[in-house]
């Protein structure tokens, strides 16, 4: 069964607004998390959820339908905002993600620390050398120059 959801974040720009309200990629965004870009998805936020609205081009003249769904859904009532505590409690949730990914990550280098260290111009024509497809049948061109 799927973790319910504790936020809905309602925006025209889902990546930049995960960025923005999670502090992490739209990709690594939790699973209690729903960001909402489609006027038809934020009409059908159910009363009482916890929301929050992140626009990036909101725009009082010509408004999408997004913005105007996102309008009349605060307008008709029945959402929670979002309190000062639970942006305290995303910013552990933060602390233990990057916890847990300095941990790899320190176990992956600490295995990859054994191997030599070669300069990127070495790695870089050694990886040109394993590529090269050897051939008799290419043409070498003189060393000519057009001046003269």
């Amino acid at each position: 069964m799927s973790e319910p959801i504790r936020l809905f974040i309602v925006t025209d720009d889902a990546a930049q607004a995960c960025l923005a309200v999670m502090h992490c990629h739209l990709s690594d965004c939790p699973s209690f998390v729903r960001v909402l870009t489609s006027a038809a998805d934020i009409r059908a936020v159910p009363d009482g959820a916890r929301c929050i609205g992140q626009w990036f081009a909101w725009s009082d003249r010509s408004p999408t339908d997004a913005q105007m769904a996102w309008e009349w859904r605060r307008d008709i009532g029945g959402i929670e905002g979002v309190s000062l505590a639970f942006f305290d409690r995303v910013d552990e949730w933060n602390a233990k993600r990057r916890a847990a990914e300095e941990k790899i990550l320190a176990e992956a280098l600490g295995e990859a620390a054994d191997g030599p260290v070669i300069p990127y111009s070495e790695f870089a024509n050694a990886q040109a050398a394993a590529r090269a497809v050897e051939s008799e049948t290419v043409a070498v061109l003189p060393k000519q120059s057009r001046w003269h």
